[in-house]
């Protein structure tokens, strides 16, 4: 059998997708939400109808096809008889985690050596999860140990180089985004490509690479099919280690922001090719012939035809290269066996004025040109301080937190110079204004999707990031009379709050409980700011708690489970009947969730695969601080299974045995990735809602101070400052003159997806411009004032309003325009606001579910 859940679908990370033949595009697949049927979800009791009568026949037909709408949301459950029994994971035990430390405590020795020597700031924040039954997952959905090499668990899921460990690590699509480069592994080679933006459509702004002539293979000459497995990795960067027995050994250091990407042979015969035609070739900066000559030499510099690049390798110590071509038409091959480091860098992207997509004048994007005079100087200059990797470490001072890159430096060199990275935007803006080793800005840059990056010299970056205070209640007092009167009686109604009947079972999926979980508690802090005492509230209470404990001690019918392959929480699934509300596999040992097939991986928007956790815990750590807010004691005693919540998304040390250092979080990149390890996308990493993200830091935030753990609160203000600023920066547009995007997308004004190489103005669940201004929006909370950019959240808000209709309406969504609109006009929205009918924010309504009118009145109320 298989259950389809439909009820409140939003959207996994986990579409299928087209492929632009020379540029990735990323099409989600929408699903009209018009035909989603709906429940007429008692508090107690069942319906009075056979929901399955309602399903359009169309919606059943399309289920069955693409097999990947089985999404918990609990309505719809129909019988397949084709359908094949998801694959079970097995259970090593079902009793808490403190009774199964064995295996961990047999890797934990290795750790320090296998994975990375990260110096960022913060310690393991507990031992064992409390409560949940541990699985570990089938030979489908498992980490590929192939791929992995000593390296135990926990496993990053979220890392930008994550596309080299799933499936096969070496599919066309595992291509991995590094800025400025793109790269690829195969079985002997890491290849690169040098992107260029365009705008596909009018509203896909994409890196576009050509991976048949574009290519630069970097590799080694090899009879053996040696493949890859990660040697190491850190924060910032992560090395591949390839074995060829008897041909030698490479390593390829891939780290983010490096202008170089540095190979290091072992007795092994280094090989470049190349599918452009040979146009230009220098050895030590002489020109020379490409012949079957042997030229030994510190610099090759080869200038390729199709796309105007020019490319050079460092070599240290020097090497003799042979230079053909012919068949490929550019190839350079040792002559022996060589030990020692290249350094392969783009040196020109307009070599002759000819390059179609990055020579100043060519129209589409703005293209500058990147690589005036002077930039070979920085890459010669600086080509002896290797990058291998690199670490974050933070503190904290009051509202302030100093963030310091810290880059791994390897020098090749006799003299010891400092090393040559690139930054971002975001990364410009919080510099600390004593690093003295940004470059001179005209000297050279790389355009991307995601800004011009810039060289900066040094092997720290010093950064500053300042935290908001504000905690559980808006900065600002309600002034208004009639405003307070009208919130204390929407609290009146909305006191009386409780969960839908399917998750007070815990059959519903993780999402949606973690949503009306957070909405329990809104009510009950805005009922705090406004004056009510705890007494009055404790019903409310007394059902966030029931509602939070089963989620967090496993015994919810969906429940989570702790998943050792990877190093997580993971929610098992759940094939769903009704009525009554129940999972037809029973729980754990049965988890439909993860299979590693299209159709598991569907489940519950794919938590089982790792998308979205901080998403869903997100929600869940909010109510679980706020519950500690109210109750200590309850704080006290589930603080161990809260903290598994926590810590799956936010752990801040690689000391812990159980999750990977914070799962979600890429330091260069400036913001989180939602999506997980279903499969390799072209696009690599994505992520939708930043407002969601953000609103996860914020909870992990309230979680601290709820507790009295004053480095958990910090460490949740500086993801959040850290998520806001990326909102600001990337996903919202407020102006059409916009230093990173052009005017063909800056018009939409919200970036909808953003990959590593895609960003689209659309959402997982549709492509109707309200859908993404709301995605962008929810949550709203007294910390989101530090999300919105003023003159963003005017237009958006405009382009909200003027699209907004049906299922905007019905689905709860328009409550998300009414709090956009208070940005700048209170006025207008409050008449939003108290104009809306009581539905918008029931347990139907898929964007409203998590929603109340006490805290949108408050919201809107405390606007400044």
């Amino acid at each position: 059998s298989l259950s389809v859940r439909c009820h409140q679908l939003r959207r996994s990370s986990s579409p299928h997708f087209l492929s632009h033949p020379t540029g990735p595009l990323a099409m989600p697949l929408r699903e009209n939400k018009k035909d989603i049927p709906r429940e007429d979800t008692p508090l107690k009791g069942g319906p009075k109808k056979d929901i399955l009568s309602s399903v359009p026949r169309h919606w059943k037909s399309l289920s069955a096809a693409v097999g990947i709408l089985a999404v918990t949301g609990m309505v719809v459950s129909y019988n397949r008889a084709s359908t094949e029994e998801t694959a079970s994971p097995t259970v090593l035990a079902t009793a808490p985690l403190d009774e199964m430390t064995t295996a961990f405590a047999e890797t934990l020795s290795n750790k320090e050596s296998s994975t990375s020597s990260s110096e960022a700031k913060g310690s393991a924040k507990g031992g064992k999860v409390p409560y949940l039954t541990t699985i570990t997952r089938n030979s489908v959905s498992a980490p590929k140990k192939s791929l992995w090499g000593d390296i135990p668990p926990p496993y990053p899921t979220h890392a930008f180089w994550e596309n080299f460990v799933i499936g096969t690590g070496v599919d066309g699509n595992n291509v991995v985004t590094t800025l400025p480069y793109l790269a690829q592994a195969t079985s002997s080679s890491v290849d690169l490509f040098y992107p260029y933006t365009n705008m596909a459509t009018k509203t896909q702004y994409q890196l576009g690479f050509d991976q048949v002539v574009g290519r630069l293979s970097i590799g080694a000459q090899t009879g053996e099919d040696g493949g890859h497995v990660i040697d190491s990795f850190t924060d910032l960067g992560v090395t591949l280690k390839f074995d060829f027995e008897k041909d030698g050994v490479m390593k390829t250091h891939v780290v983010q922001g490096s202008p170089y990407v540095s190979y290091e042979y072992k007795e092994a015969t280094p090989l470049i090719t190349s599918g452009q035609i040979l146009r230009r070739y220098l050895v030590n900066n002489v020109e020379s012939k490409c012949s079957d000559n042997t030229i030994k030499g510190e610099i090759f510099e080869f200038s390729l035809l199709q796309f105007d690049e020019t490319w050079r390798v460092y070599a240290f110590p020097a090497i003799e290269f042979v230079c053909t071509a012919s068949n490929p038409p550019m190839a350079l091959q040792a002559a022996k066996p060589y030990t020692g480091v290249l350094r392969v860098a783009l040196s020109n992207n307009c070599t002759f004025g000819q390059s179609a997509h990055h020579c100043k004048g060519d129209g589409k994007g703005g293209y500058i040109t990147s690589h005036p005079k002077g930039y070979g100087d920085y890459l010669y200059k600086h080509s002896s301080a290797m990058v291998t990797g690199g670490s974050v470490n933070y503190s904290f001072s009051g509202s302030t937190a100093k963030v310091n890159f810290n880059w791994d430096v390897k020098q090749l060199g006799e003299k010891a110079v400092e090393p040559l990275m690139m930054t971002m935007p975001h990364h410009r803006d919080i510099m600390d204004s004593s690093f003295e080793g940004m470059a001179d800005l005209s000297v050279a840059s790389h355009k991307s999707i995601h800004g011009i990056q810039r060289l900066a010299v040094g092997s720290q970056w010093p950064c500053i990031e300042q935290l908001s205070d504000i905690m559980w209640h808006a900065p600002r007092d309600v002034e208004d009379e009639e405003q307070k009167d009208a919130i204390l009686k929407a609290l009146k109604t909305d006191l009386k709050y409780d969960l839908p009947w399917n998750y007070q079972t815990g059959t519903g999926d993780p999402y949606n409980a973690g949503k009306m979980l957070a909405k329990i508690a809104n009510i009950v802090l805005v009922g705090e700011a406004m004056g009510l005492s705890t007494k009055k509230m404790k019903p409310i209470l007394n059902s966030l708690q029931s509602g939070i404990e089963f989620w967090l001690n496993g015994t919810s019918r969906n429940a989570l489970v702790y998943d050792k392959s990877w190093g997580g929480i993971v929610s098992c699934g759940c094939k769903y009947a009704y009525p009554p509300p129940r999972c037809l596999n029973g729980g754990p040992p049965s988890c439909p969730a993860l299979g590693g097939d299209p159709v598991s991986n569907g489940f519950d928007f794919g938590n089982g695969a790792y998308n979205d956790h901080h998403f869903h815990y997100g929600y869940m750590t909010y109510a679980a601080a706020t519950l500690a807010h109210f109750r200590p004691s309850w704080g006290k005693q589930w603080y161990d299974a809260a903290m598994g919540l926590v810590r799956d998304i936010a752990n801040p040390s690689y000391d812990d045995q159980y999750f990977p250092k914070f799962r979600h979080t890429d330091w260069y990149a400036g913001h989180s990735w939602a999506g997980g390890v279903a499969m390799a996308y072209l696009n690599g990493r994505n992520q939708e809602s930043v407002s969601e993200a953000f609103n996860a830091w914020y909870a992990v935030a309230l979680w601290g101070d709820a507790t009295g753990d004053n480095e958990m609160r910090d460490i949740g203000r500086l993801l959040a400052a850290m998520e806001a600023r990326a909102a600001r920066t990337y996903w919202q547009i407020p102006h059409f003159k916009s230093e990173i995007y052009p005017e063909e997308f800056s018009i939409h004004h919200t970036a909808g997806i953003i990959w590593s190489n895609l960003i689209q103005y659309q959402t997982w669940f549709g492509m109707l411009q309200w859908e993404v201004q709301g995605i962008q929006t929810l949550p709203v909370t007294p910390a989101s004032e530090m999300v919105f950019n003023a003159t963003w959240a005017e237009k958006a808000a405009d382009i909200f309003e003027k699209t907004c209709s049906g299922s905007c309406h019905t689905d709860g969504w328009i409550t998300f325009l009414c709090m956009l609109q208070a940005v700048g006009d209170k006025s207008n929205a409050w008449d939003c606001a108290t104009g809306l009918p009581s539905s918008v924010f029931s347990g139907e309504a898929a964007g409203g579910n998590g929603n109340s009118l006490s805290n949108t009145l408050y919201w809107i109320a405390t606007r400044p």
